[in-house]
């Protein structure tokens, strides 16, 4: 299936294959723990209100090296984010991963703090961030 759209398609089917070419954003729409932590991820990036280039290599590098996702699919996972994440709340988004076990929830604060930390400064507001996904994930 090619991205143009057929006559006859229906939106459903369209959307369908293109999921089907793009296999990390895929396993991100279905994987509501793996999108929780990119969220968040993302939410992090963004808490001292600036995205600094090291910050986006960071969260590349988590994406694509830590969590396997395809580099090339970056933009168009974020975008996902962006278009069915806008509504959840950082607590909802935490809450999504207290279940996971205790080893896998420190992974994920420790991305969140390799992005916090990545520009050199951790801010107060991704302190806070990540004080607030702690305590929620369960630690104190």
């Amino acid at each position: 299936m090619t991205d143009t759209p057929h006559k006859g398609s229906s939106f459903a089917d369209r959307v369908r294959g293109f999921l089907d070419q793009h296999a990390s954003l895929n396993k991100v729409a279905h994987d509501p723990v793996l999108t929780a932590e990119l969220l968040l991820l993302v939410r992090m990036s963004f808490a001292d209100r600036t995205v600094q280039p090291a910050e986006a290599d960071a969260f590349a590098t988590i994406c694509t090296r830590l969590l396997g996702l395809n580099g090339d699919e970056l933009t168009d996972i974020l975008k996902y984010l962006h278009d069915f994440g806008y509504e959840t709340t950082d607590a909802q988004a935490a809450q999504m991963l207290a279940g996971l076990d205790e080893a896998r929830k420190r992974e994920i604060l420790d991305h969140l703090a390799t992005v916090a930390r990545a520009d050199g400064e951790i801010d107060a507001r991704e302190r806070r961030l990540l004080e607030a996904t702690a305590s929620r994930l369960g630690f104190a």
